[in-house]
């Protein structure tokens, strides 16, 4: 993707949503969300995430929340969950995704601040990784490619490719930076061959941050 995982949230949503269908979202949704919703004619229903009062900050949605709003709203197409939120914070997706599919409902996960995730083992599981239909995933911001560029996941068959490329069709630019799309094969070598090394780093300097 070279318009920003934004687009990627967009495709996501207009490619599992028909006008009038309803997809169930966190409050604390990006923008893109909103934006992908009015695109695409969903209509939202709301699960209010978890709030940590010590730290005044929005946390993910629990499996209870979300078996909720599908008692209420069993027609939904899908369930849209942020992994992590834009403060770290992971759900049990695994957990998410069995829920959503047990009613046939497509799981869209927003991975903006998760590109790196699945190149260390003391990083939660990804959405790919658990069995949810799509993710997209912001390779600049942690992953090292320049910014704007991202990556759009799909797996399993409840969305099909096809719908996924019309989508891309409407909306895409046509005249693609080569500048962006070489960042991202570059990161992607070098998540391939060193990411495990440098996220151990990562890891080693904010260990020491955190305890000192």
């Amino acid at each position: 993707m070279v318009n920003g995982t934004t687009a990627g949230v967009q495709a996501m949503i207009m490619s599992a949503c028909e006008p009038g269908d309803k997809i169930i979202i966190p409050r604390n949704a990006h923008k893109s969300t909103i934006g992908g919703i009015i695109l695409s004619g969903a209509m939202p229903v709301y699960v209010q995430p978890e709030i940590n009062e010590k730290l005044g900050i929005a946390m993910g949605i629990t499996e209870e929340s979300l078996k909720k709003a599908i008692k209420e709203n069993p027609h939904a197409k899908a369930v849209f969950i942020i992994n992590p939120t834009y403060y770290g914070v992971a759900s049990d997706l695994k957990s998410l995704v069995r829920i959503a599919h047990r009613h046939e409902m497509a799981v869209l996960v927003d991975e903006a601040h998760g590109a790196h995730m699945s190149f260390h083992n003391d990083f939660p599981l990804t959405a790919m990784e658990v069995g949810a239909d799509m993710s997209a995933v912001s390779t600049h911001k942690t992953a090292g490619s320049l910014t704007q560029s991202s990556l759009l996941l799909l797996r399993g068959n409840m969305i099909s490719p096809e719908r996924v490329k019309q989508v891309l069709n409407l909306t895409y630019t046509s005249s693609a930076s080569y500048l962006l799309m070489c960042s991202l094969d570059i990161a992607r070598k070098q998540l391939a061959t060193k990411g495990s090394d440098m996220l151990e780093e990562t890891l080693r300097l904010a260990r020491i941050a955190r305890m000192r």
